[in-house]
């Protein structure tokens, strides 16, 4: 097992909106040609402006520090792979454009892939063989001293591909069963293949074949340079990096960057695919309260807010704009601080809280009015419209109805049994209003029971600075978006070496349980539902008895778009309404 446990496809939800993107730009500034037609017969055309709440934070979603859904929006149509989450339902659908992949072995799982021979990176760079072995070195774990991933989701279990100079077809032989073997190979967001000779380059090597020899060595240090570049090299700071540094391998290329206001995505002139319907997409940062308005002004096109009581009636009075709610994989809870604090060894204090926490008056304050029939979210990692949700509440169900009602006495109870009655605890979060009211619905209740709570929402919770990445909590409140794939969420309960920004993967309170891990492997390994629900079920239970984390609420998801406005598909998983930017056109 390597320091990043084994999967990467969960991220956080650092959004304002369901899945934090903020994209805009004024869609009146194109002379007046701001109409897309579709791809074919003269091209790309127009601009379709999207807005999203959180800032843009790296060009890299593949390190632990940088998983989060604003950063996979913004690079969805940027840097492809031969996989993405898409359609109405979320679920994997294979990218052609990119390449292809076949599983020609069950004993051992041995899959083929080919990398189209037209893809090449923007600058003319060839996607090839270097590619290749740098993504592997990276999801592998292999130099997990030099390279950040958020975790290795059964990649660790493959043999080093095997490969030179110029191939562009490898293959993936496993050394046990994984049965999300579809989404192990690169694929769009943080399990992407990002441009090995930009590494190569910043990291000091001559050419494509010295940088594949240390990439197939055995010693990470001649790669040490390299590993600082991808993991600091492509944060976004108060600009873009050099045009040289960010070559695209989508449809379209980061073209501008304005601070904290818009990133503008330009059609990639090398791009050998279907190509986009339009010319430009601009993702504009705007706070969630405003954007009802910007979109009726007309200066977006799409927008896709966290909903709130007061943002569902403005979409639902406005006119002139369609809208859609739905299910979506993202689900909002609090983890508790393994690592250091007043819960981290103190399975007592962390049932106490869980009793104080409104969980039934979240769900009626917040989401009821916006989806009446929502309820409760019982477990973690099964959404209620899935197979094995059931089970898994059913397994749970006592130690939920012990610690997972709120009970305010019984939670005073246990911190005067504890002698902890006072016991300060930092709840930190992302600053937008739902958050911001369910921390003081939290504070109230938790306080009245004895704890102090020093409620802390925070603008930069989710940057690599921030209180999450560095363990500045007790309890952290905040959404993981993911998708129906097991491995998905797999690092996020398993044991880390070091609990750190870059170490930690998904794991961000550093709870460890060698009996956890051992489950984690198992659900991994079968591929039979039933030995997988069973697991599933399993695994809940478990995070309940430790008191892991604090399941609150299924997010609803909440899209709203323009007249004119074509192909916009609300899409559940982590990749939210990105996923077919493409393919937005605009008349």
């Amino acid at each position: 097992m390597t320091r990043f446990g084994r999967t990467s496809k969960l991220v956080a939800a650092a959004l304002g909106g369901v899945l934090v993107l903020s994209a805009c730009s004024s869609s009146d500034d194109d002379s007046g040609d701001d109409g897309g037609e579709s791809p074919g017969a003269s091209g790309p055309s127009g601009t379709v402006t999207y807005a999203m709440a959180q800032p843009w934070q790296s060009w890299n979603v593949a390190t632990a520090g940088a998983n989060s859904a604003a950063n996979g929006q913004v690079m969805e149509q940027v840097i492809s792979g031969f996989w993405t989450y898409g359609n109405e339902d979320g679920q994997p659908i294979p990218n052609e454009d990119f390449g292809t992949f076949e599983k020609v072995s069950d004993d051992p799982l041995t899959v083929n892939y080919t990398i189209n021979d037209a893809a090449v990176w923007s600058d003319g760079t060839p996607i090839d063989c270097d590619d290749i072995l740098l993504w592997w070195t990276v999801q592998s774990g292999t130099f997990d001293s030099v390279f950040s991933a958020v975790g290795t989701q059964g990649v660790e279990d493959t043999a080093r591909p095997e490969c030179a100079a110029g191939d562009k077809a490898f293959t993936l032989a496993y050394d046990q069963p994984f049965a999300d073997w579809v989404t192990a190979g690169p694929g769009h967001g943080n399990n992407a293949m990002l441009p090995a000779h930009v590494v190569s380059q910043q990291g000091g090597f001559g050419s494509e074949e010295e940088f594949i020899a240390a990439l197939q060595g055995d010693d990470p240090a001649p790669l040490e340079a390299a590993g600082e570049f991808y993991n600091n090299g492509w944060l976004i700071s108060g600009a873009l990096p050099d045009p040289a540094l960010i070559p695209s391998s989508g449809p379209y290329i980061v073209s501008e960057y304005v601070a904290d206001q818009s990133i503008t995505l330009t059609a990639n002139p090398e791009w050998w695919g279907e190509p986009p319907a339009s010319e430009t997409v601009v993702f504009r940062t705007i706070a969630e309260e405003e954007q009802v308005q910007a979109l009726q002004n007309g200066e977006v096109d799409i927008i896709e807010p966290q909903p709130t009581v007061d943002i569902a009636q403005q979409i639902q009075a406005a006119s002139g704009i369609a809208n859609e709610v739905g299910d979506e994989y993202t689900y909002e809870h609090l983890d508790f601080n393994f690592n250091q604090g007043v819960f981290a060894d103190n399975l007592a204090l962390r049932q106490a809280f869980s009793l104080c926490v409104p969980r039934e008056q979240l769900v009626d304050n917040l989401i009821r009015p916006v989806v009446p029939d929502s309820t409760v979210k019982e477990v973690r990692n099964v959404a209620p419209w899935d197979s094995g949700y059931e089970e898994a509440v059913a397994a749970s169900q006592p130690v939920i109805d012990e610690f997972g009602v709120q009970d305010i006495e019984r939670a005073r109870q246990i911190l005067e049994e504890e002698d902890a009655v006072g016991t300060p605890v930092v709840l930190g979060t992302l600053e937008n209003q739902r958050r911001v009211d369910a921390g003081q619905l939290i504070q109230a209740a938790c306080n009245e029971a004895g704890f102090e709570v020093d409620f802390q929402p925070a603008a930069d919770f989710f940057d690599t600075n921030g209180a999450l990445a560095q363990n500045r909590f007790d309890v952290a409140m905040y959404a993981w978006a993911g998708a129906a794939d097991r491995s998905g969420w797999n690092s996020t309960y398993r044991t880390v070496t070091e609990c750190s920004a870059e170490g930690k993967g998904n794991n961000n309170g550093c709870y460890s349980s060698p009996e956890m891990d051992e489950l984690l492997d198992q659900v991994l390994r079968t591929s039979v539902e039933e030995e997988a629900i069973e697991l599933t079920s399993q695994i809940e239970l478990l995070l309940w008895e430790d008191m892991v984390t604090i399941p609150l609420y299924q997010h609803p998801g909440i899209t709203a778009w323009g007249q004119g406005v074509e192909n916009v598909i609300p899409n559940p998983s982590q990749n939210g309404i990105a996923w077919n930017a493409d393919q937005w056109s605009k008349s």
